[in-house]
């Protein structure tokens, strides 16, 4: 597989940096991960301006200067999916310091940018696996307080903090985590944002502290194509109790239902019924059937 990097397409072997480059050792470096469709007109990227946006807005947080325009991002990230001949798959693309640096700031303030397309059919994945039910816990793990680092900004060192929680959970059994904010409130999950249902209904945290998901606004637009309204609010603890269905959004796993919370089983089928009317209405936007959505994808 071929990756654009700084300019030029090469293999991803020869995409390497030196370890005691600034962004591996110090965590600095930026990245998106992107959806790409194998649509009934072809394939299409899901949300790439949104993505690429999002890179922009983190750069700005992270105080990176990167050294394209979105335009020309855009224009690349297209490049390498041609490049490739990828007709479904993930696309993850960096912005990061590959110079060797020893202090905290980096001296060569020179930032490189890589754009990777991982081939789904390749690589044998299937939708259904990366999106079937879950089983989640409530993680002793707090997501990092937005006074500490930009919650908003996509950085890689700021995934040390799912990465335990995830990790921690997988040992005692559960698929996932749910983590809560250093307020006590219900945040999002370990790469993905919640949504939770009460009856008619749908809730979601509010963004104080969650990563502002693409998946997460499209959802929510899809949601109210269907005149189903969705609630943006703080989320207590002890209401996951009370919840009768939920789901995770992501790029990649889209729409992922939560069989159970703490053991706790929501419904008797899973997904339930109103988790399965936004999957319902997510085959026509996935396979570019939704013409109200069409604006969400860009065409290979």
């Amino acid at each position: 597989m071929k990756a654009w990097h700084n300019g030029e397409f090469v293999d991803w072997e020869q995409t390497n940096i030196p370890l005691l480059s600034h962004s591996f050792s110090r965590g600095s470096a930026l990245f998106e991960v992107v959806d790409l469709l194998h649509t009934s007109k072809g394939p299409a990227v899901f949300g790439l301006r949104e993505h690429v946006d999002r890179l922009y807005n983190s750069a700005k947080l992270s105080m990176m200067d990167l050294p394209l325009s979105p335009d020309e991002l855009v224009k690349h990230v297209i490049e390498t999916v041609r490049e490739n001949n990828v007709k479904r798959g993930s696309i993850k693309f960096f912005a990061y310091y590959a110079g060797i640096e020893l202090k905290v700031t980096p001296a060569d303030p020179t930032v490189s940018i890589t754009i990777f397309v991982v081939d789904f059919d390749k690589e044998g994945v299937e939708q259904s696996e990366l999106s079937k039910p879950v089983n989640v816990m409530t993680s002793t793990f707090r997501k990092l307080h937005p006074e500490t680092i930009p919650t908003a900004a996509k950085v890689t060192g700021a995934y040390l903090n799912p990465f335990l929680a995830k990790m921690d959970a997988i040992k005692d059994g559960y698929d996932d985590v749910i983590l809560l904010d250093t307020m006590g409130y219900v945040s999002e999950g370990s790469t993905s944002n919640l949504f939770l249902i009460y009856g008619e209904e749908v809730v979601t945290p509010s963004l104080r502290s969650v990563l502002p998901g693409i998946t997460r606004k499209a959802m929510i637009e899809t949601f109210e194509s269907i005149n189903v309204n969705v609630c943006e609010r703080d989320v207590l603890p002890e209401e996951l109790e009370d919840c009768n269905e939920a789901f995770f959004t992501s790029s990649i796993a889209k729409v992922q239902p939560i069989r159970s919370i703490d053991k706790r089983i929501l419904c008797e089928a899973c997904p339930g019924r109103k988790t399965q009317q936004l999957v319902d209405q997510t085959v026509d936007l996935f396979d570019a059937n939704l013409e109200s959505m069409m604006g969400w994808l860009t065409f290979v």
